[in-house]
């Protein structure tokens, strides 16, 4: 058995992975959304029997990624959790927990620290980074981490002292809406090759590239978790996978880095696997996303056959269009009418 459920995290991600073979279940929490998501995620928390999380996953500070998580733990009565895996101000140094960082991550550094919730255990305490195994549940998962590296978590150092100087948030400002990408039509007559077709242009935000991405193993079923993670260390994580498979990573979906943005998403990454699961995970509030390029990148080189799922029903209108899902090769999935913002896929 094997569920993944996209939870309603507005702009953000808040991910609910289930796993078992019958005599066990484990359960694993990617992010937690936006703090006003909260309030509908936490009656699915505390449906769970028993109301716990073996692991809990916060890929990086951006607000729409860990404000969520703040909300939960600030509940008294939120679910248990048995680890938390989240790269602090000292683990981007890569040394022990001594100081605290930017606002977001020294609340989170708090919380954890109150509650004596075992943080970053299964990597003996230090920073989770690209070249460390973790120590599994000893279920036959295996959860293998792709980004970030020590690079990419030195590089949000000096960020993170600045925003602390400032006492400001990470990244915590409104973001403006996307430019319009010049010399193509708006949604309805888009030119989905000259879009693929688009120069790669990597996101260069240092917050954005500390994100935690691992692939999720289990029973022969593989996971891409992005959070918001980095294109080009992704890549080179891959390459090794792919030439020891004939070229091609076999994955069972991806979740689609920083919620579908153009930035995140590279034609050499899609080349690099086989899938026939894309998730995008976003109500398009702050950023607009998904971005035109990366879902048209997705429509050329996300394989010959392919489903789209978005957790938000709103988001995909622009891409249910009965031609191009013909062209293209993919259906669209999105949550049931009651329930937008969630949507589950088995295993």
């Amino acid at each position: 058995m094997i569920e993944l459920t996209m939870l309603p995290g507005k702009d953000g991600d808040c991910l609910l992975l289930s796993y078992g073979d019958g005599t066990f279940e484990r359960r694993v929490l990617v992010d937690g959304g936006r703090a006003s998501s909260y309030d509908q995620v936490k009656p699915v928390l505390a449906s769970l029997e028993p109301a716990h999380l073996d692991l809990l996953v916060v890929t990086h500070v951006d607000q729409d990624h860990v404000l969520g998580v703040l909300k939960l733990l600030e509940d008294e009565d939120h679910v248990g959790v048995g680890e938390v895996w989240f790269n602090g101000y000292d683990h981007l140094k890569d040394v022990a927990l001594e100081t605290f960082g930017a606002k977001d991550g020294e609340l989170l550094t708090t919380k954890l620290l109150e509650q004596h919730i075992p943080w970053n255990a299964a990597f003996e305490g230090r920073a989770i980074e690209h070249g460390r195994t973790p120590a599994g549940f000893d279920d036959g998962a295996r959860f293998h981490v792709v980004a970030p590296d020590r690079v990419l978590l030195e590089q949000l150092v000096a960020v993170w002292e600045e925003e602390c100087r400032k006492h400001g948030l990470i990244p915590g400002v409104e973001a403006q809406a996307p430019p319009a990408i010049e010399g193509f039509e708006q949604l309805g007559a888009l030119d989905i090759e000259k879009l693929a077709a688009t120069p790669f242009d990597p996101d260069e935000s240092k917050p954005n590239a500390s994100s935690i991405a691992f692939l999720f193993e289990y029973d022969g079923v593989r996971i891409l978790f992005t959070g918001d993670g980095d294109d080009r260390r992704m890549v080179e994580s891959l390459k090794p996978l792919a030439e020891a498979e004939g070229g091609r990573v076999h994955l069972d979906a991806l979740k689609v880095s920083h919620h579908g943005s153009a930035g995140n998403l590279s034609r050499e990454l899609l080349e690099l696997i086989d899938c026939p699961r894309y998730l995008i995970s976003t109500n398009g509030a702050r950023h607009g996303h998904p971005d035109a390029v990366a879902m048209a990148r997705i429509l050329k080189y996300g394989g010959d056959s392919k489903e789209l799922v978005f957790n938000y029903r709103e988001r995909a209108t622009d891409w249910d269009l009965p031609e191009w899902k013909e062209k293209y090769g993919y259906t669209v999935t999105v949550p049931p009418g009651d329930q937008d913002g969630r949507v589950t896929l088995a295993w």
